[in-house]
């Protein structure tokens, strides 16, 4: 692998950038023990996928519209419902998953259930950052209102904070992390960005500046250490992803914190 190439190093930027993203928004996730929720959405996004392929579209555009309208199912079910943000993922995520299995071709199921890095063109590793940037910069400006509802919810409304819109705001940067990040480890192994670098990080960190920026550290080495692979040997970005950050996780048991 030759980061002189153009196309590598566009790739690079741009798994950087979602990465980042991924470990800052997974970090959240952690905090508020909605660690499933990203594994579950990520499958709704497969049939948008679907008809992307389908009709010679952009397919992480038709992932994004369907996990846009999903958090919109989600978040508005919930508030007039009893049910938990879990149960309702759950029916959407079996429901999707099945419909993109009927839509789509085995060989293109496989690359959007594992990702494949050799498939991301220019184009889409430019939207891929600029949508990075974007979570990066709106998590920045929400931040303190974001970790307050994680942490500390019944202390929103003395600081004239509505949890229904920061919850909204927070599904909302999830969908658009989700949705360029298959590209890189497909839709069934999400959690590689969101969870396992979040996991990794809180059992290292002292306090929350500290784990939130391992968070981020952890995603970046993990995705970048499976694109390396991924360019240099026969195996899927999305599983030497997998293998990298679940490896740090099994390093950070045995750290032991002061």
């Amino acid at each position: 692998m030759t980061f002189t190439d153009t196309n590598t190093l566009l790739l690079v930027v741009s798994g950087v950038c979602v990465a980042a993203a991924s470990g800052l928004i997974g970090s959240f996730l952690i905090l508020r023990r909605m660690t499933l929720l990203s594994d579950a959405l990520s499958h709704v996004a497969l049939p948008g996928i679907a008809l992307g392929v389908i009709f010679k579209f952009e397919p992480l555009v038709g992932g994004l519209l369907f996990l846009f309208l999903s958090i919109f199912l989600i978040w508005g079910i919930e508030h007039r419902t009893k049910l938990a943000i879990e149960s309702i993922t759950g029916v959407l995520f079996v429901t999707a998953l099945a419909v993109g299995s009927l839509l789509i071709e085995e060989h293109d199921l496989l690359e959007a259930f594992f990702g494949n890095v050799e498939t991301i063109s220019s184009a889409r590793a430019v939207i891929q950052t600029v949508l990075a940037i974007i979570v990066l910069v709106v998590t920045t400006l929400f931040f303190k209102r974001l970790v307050l509802v994680s942490v500390a919810p019944e202390l929103t409304l003395a600081e004239k904070i509505r949890p229904s819109r920061m919850e909204l705001l927070l599904l909302t940067l999830i969908a658009l992390t989700i949705s360029i990040g298959i590209s890189f480890v497909g839709v069934l192994l999400m959690s590689a960005l969101t969870i396992i670098p979040a996991a990794t990080a809180r059992n290292i960190s002292k306090n929350l500046k500290g784990y939130i920026s391992l968070s981020i550290i952890f995603a970046i080495i993990g995705l970048i250490g499976g694109i390396f692979i991924a360019k240099t040997y026969a195996i899927n970005s999305g599983v030497a992803t997998v293998l990298i950050s679940t490896s740090l996780f099994i390093v950070s048991l045995f750290w032991k914190r002061d």
